[in-house]
């Protein structure tokens, strides 16, 4: 057990804290320090996984330094394996806890990479200065020791390659210092007239190469490449199929970086498809890939490294929860919604996300959430629900607001209140609670005289001999109705045509096409016979509507008066400054 080690500076290399041991220890040869240190006879120290830590563990316990420390804040760890999978990543630990560390580099994947590690040990001349102007010594980076940091992501300076090398065959451990750290234009790792741009992309690509050292990322390979299935489908990178639009992508990412950039990264994209990574990274990932590709791909989608674990990889708009956008409900903006609907845009082929509040209120959204207020916002709202309409007769009848208010308060416009309002106010959808008990009973009343008087007939059948009754109880106390109804008689005669079935079959295509209208095109008169002829099912509409009833009530609830088209109309040119 040591009873005096040096001070250890965030971000140091476990190979500079060793090596400032040993050159504190003059009376000790660097064999001895070594044999000290990890209890064996080794002539060589790995420089980025020195292996045995449990034994230097046992020797630093009196600074309570444990092994995983030493592992994840002095080493490169976290850097290289937060693209592996864990099982990976726990035999790379089982490898370096004791002495046997021949597999580190292959379960890591460096390798059989073609990104090579560098050949010197690098330095950021400023950091240097200050380090001895303050320190009296300076130290190692592990950043400065990354194949993507070629600038310092402290002082936004260029790296200079030191005279020591990276993994030397001598018996030897090495501080900086002004011999071997001599920043002359040789030196340089990249060239000093970089355009402003290429040293913002640097400079950059540094930075989420420093986050991703300091970060104990954790994410399968599935994960990882549904991660960027997303990131894709938001870009438009992939066609309606799902298939990825690999020569769009090659040529706006070698557009995005430049070839001499990701030459300097070791990065640039074959053109041959069967040694193409970015091809590779982009399909179902069967190999690792090197933590560079991982950054230069993120970066070009415009995501960070810190957002991966924080991504629902199984949906496109996250995990739920989601808010309620109802805004006459008490729970507006809460995350209460539970009931999500995911389909595909047949133009796009971007995911459709139908979100559905205990409310009735139902709204869609055009995929994959980008941010967090993506999921504050809707494209078409399918159903405005009960609560929404009682709230439109409220606001007009009761509390005398304008249409004009009524549509600031339920954040529509104005011609969506009127049109709502002269549905309730003409029988078409009524509010429960202004419903008149007289009313009701007699209408009740009517409906079971009826049927007794003919107890052989069915629900379709009396509903014939009194079609307003049943409307205005099918619409306004369709529990009772449904209760007291004759039931269902099962026979087994083969319908040729399952109109049930048909109905929902249109219906879900009206839905579809709404969901789908092009809010930036001008607008054209939602009606009957433009939504028949959309779908092309002109001729069953116009003909068979009555034996469609759900297909009926959604029709008359979406179509447009000409008063209500035109003003959709300004309303659109204002936006779009028609």
């Amino acid at each position: 057990m040591l009873g005096w080690f040096p001070k250890i500076y965030d971000g140091e290399l476990l190979y500079s804290i060793l090596a400032r041991y040993y050159k504190q220890s003059p009376h000790m040869s660097v064999r001895e320090t070594l044999s000290e240190l990890f209890g064996d006879t080794r002539t060589l120290l790995s420089t980025d996984f020195p292996s045995n830590l449990e034994f230097l563990e046992k020797q630093l316990r009196l600074f309570g330094i444990s092994y995983l420390e030493i592992l994840y804040k002095y080493t490169p760890f976290h850097y290289f394996t937060s693209f592996i999978e864990q099982s990976q990543k726990e035999k790379i630990i089982r490898e370096i806890k004791t002495s046997y560390r021949k597999n580190v580099h292959m379960l890591i994947g460096s390798v059989a990479s073609t990104v090579k590690e560098l050949k010197y040990f690098r330095f950021c001349p400023t950091c240097l200065e200050e380090d001895f102007r303050n320190n009296g010594e300076s130290y190692w980076r592990i950043s400065h020791q990354l194949p993507s940091v070629l600038i310092c992501p402290i002082h936004k300076t260029h790296l200079f390659y030191s005279a020591l090398l990276f993994r030397s065959k001598n018996m030897e451990l090495i501080t900086p210092s002004s011999y071997n750290c001599v920043s002359s234009p040789r030196n340089r790792c990249i060239r000093e007239n970089l355009t402003l741009r290429k040293i913002e992309l640097l400079y950059s690509i540094a930075l989420e190469s420093t986050n991703l050292l300091s970060n104990n990322i954790s994410i399968s390979s599935a994960d990882i490449s549904n991660f960027y299935k997303i990131l894709l489908e938001a870009k438009g990178y992939t066609s309606l199929s799902g298939r990825v639009k690999q020569y769009e992508l090659y040529t706006d990412f070698m557009s995005f970086y430049g070839k001499e950039i990701l030459e300097i990264l070791q990065s640039v994209p074959s053109s041959e498809e069967g040694s193409c990574w970015l091809r590779a990274i982009t399909r179902k990932q069967r190999k690792s890939f090197h933590p560079i590709r991982h950054i230069l791909l993120l970066k070009f989608l415009g995501e960070k490294v810190c957002r991966i674990e924080a991504m629902d990889y199984s949906s496109p708009f996250g995990k739920g929860p989601f808010p309620c956008l109802n805004p006459a409900a008490d729970h507006y903006k809460q995350l209460v919604v539970t009931d999500l609907l995911v389909k595909r845009c047949s133009d796009t082929g971007k995911p459709i996300g139908v979100f559905t509040c205990s409310c009735e209120f139902q709204y869609t959204r055009l995929g994959p959430d980008r941010t967090n207020e993506d999921k504050f916002t809707y494209r078409f709202v399918r159903d405005y629900g009960r609560l929404w309409k009682i709230r439109v007769i409220e606001y007009i009848e009761e509390k005398k607001y304008s249409y004009r208010k009524t549509a600031q308060l339920l954040k529509v416009d104005v011609g969506t209140v009127v049109k709502y309002y002269k549905q309730q106010t003409q029988g078409v959808i009524k509010r429960h609670s202004t419903l008149t008990n007289n009313m009701l009973l007699e209408y009740r009343n009517t409906w079971i005289t009826t049927k007794h008087a003919n107890p052989t007939y069915t629900k379709t059948e009396l509903r014939k001999l009194i079609p307003n009754v049943y409307t205005w109880l099918y619409r306004n106390d369709r529990e009772w109705l449904d209760k007291n109804s004759p039931s269902i008689k099962k026979t087994h005669v083969n319908k040729r045509v399952d109109w049930d079935k048909r109905d929902e079959e249109i219906l879900n295509l009206l839905k579809d096409f709404m969901d789908n209208l092009d809010d930036s095109s001008k607008p054209i008169r939602v009606t009957k016979r433009y939504l028949a002829v959309s779908i092309n099912k002109l001729s069953l509409i116009e003909n068979q509507i009555n034996k469609l009833p759900l297909t009926k009530l959604f029709i008359e609830s979406i179509v447009e008066s000409s008063l209500e088209y035109k003003v959709r109309l300004e309303t659109w040119k204002k936006q779009f400054n028609f």
